[in-house]
């Protein structure tokens, strides 16, 4: 009886010195991580503060099938969040309590077993892209304090669930940027008229360094002269020498009226006429590719391009709409017998 006595006591005296070894270890912390993401800074602050796309990327939620969403009426801005229930994460849920557009976002975060805890997002634009740095901060309660014992230190934890979810926004970033379709338009009557332009040839591999300084000077000139526009930027190839490996274009942009424009850049007519439609939908780096498609999307209709068709395409959206690429929108048109 004696001995049963003595190891009772003992072991109450060990849960005492272990109940105040947990009481007395720091209750408050933070912990950040940074990663920089290849992307425009207002498509990442555009993400973050959707939480509609949180199931795609977010902590709590990876490898857990058990994990079920409930979004508030409001997915964005100030107020907006949503709350979760799963089996291995527990209940919680995260509303956005301040932001400032395109700089930061702070969140509160609530959960059954970890208490409360704020997160602080801040977007930087930087050479490479755009950096992002993630705080997390909060108080542990005794339970908390338990369960850190098991699983390790906060650092480690909430440092491990902060850089796995950078890393799969980063993923689900450029999956999104990435996106582009092609898509027959079919035969389509496009209306002539003036335009303004600057012309060049080049070997293939110069023009898309020629097209990306002649495309805003010809706009920049436009502007400063008060032309008014016709439609949107465009360029018209006269020549496209695959032998040779050379190509011969204009950066043009139509104005509603006779102009008179000085120095390289000069003025010209577009009659009207029928035309092969093709649009992409995405970045410009699969240009190429829209314009393979746009001449067997003819031939497949039953269009022939004649010798001395000037073929162009039209940037309808670009990164001044949308700074997600894959909302770009550049119209093919073949002229067509």
């Amino acid at each position: 009886m004696k001995t049963f006595l003595r190891i009772l006591a003992i072991t109450a005296l060990v849960i005492i010195a272990f109940s105040i070894y947990i009481a007395t270890r720091p209750s408050n912390y933070e912990v950040k991580r940074t990663k920089i993401i290849k992307a425009p800074l207002s498509l990442i602050y555009n993400t973050v503060n959707e939480y509609k796309t949180w199931n795609k990327w977010g902590p709590w939620r990876e490898n857990d099938d058990t994990f079920t969403a409930d979004f508030s009426k409001t997915t964005t801005g100030e107020n907006s969040g949503y709350s979760w229930k799963s089996r291995f994460e527990g209940d919680g849920s995260i509303k956005t309590l301040a932001l400032k557009e395109n700089e930061a976002i702070e969140q509160l975060i609530i959960t059954d077993r970890r208490g409360e805890a704020y997160s602080n997002w801040q977007f930087e634009s930087v050479e490479d892209g755009t950096k992002i740095t993630w705080i997390k901060k909060g108080s542990l309660d005794f339970n908390s304090k338990m369960f850190f014992m098991v699983l390790g230190n906060t650092e480690e934890v909430f440092g491990d669930i902060l850089e796995i979810s950078l890393k799969e926004l980063d993923t689900y970033i450029h999956s999104e940027m990435d996106k582009y379709s092609i898509s027959n338009s079919g035969v389509v009557e496009y209306n002539g008229g003036y335009y303004i332009h600057l012309t060049t040839e080049c070997s293939f591999e110069e023009m898309g360094a020629k097209l990306d300084k002649m495309l805003p000077e010809v706009l920049i000139y436009s502007m400063k002269k008060s032309y008014p526009r016709a439609g949107d930027i465009f360029t018209l190839f006269h020549k496209y020498d695959e032998e040779n490996k050379r190509v011969a274009f204009s950066s043009c942009i139509p104005v509603k009226e006779r102009v008179n424009p000085e120095g390289e850049i000069a003025l010209a007519f577009m009659e009207s006429g029928r035309y092969h439609k093709t649009t992409l939908q995405g970045a410009y780096k699969y240009s190429e590719e829209a314009w393979k498609k746009a001449f067997v999307f003819a031939k497949e209709d039953g269009h022939t391009i004649p010798e001395n068709g000037k073929p162009f395409e039209v940037y309808r959206k670009g990164h001044t709409d949308s700074a997600n690429p894959a909302d770009w929108v550049t119209e093919i048109y073949l002229p067509i017998d």
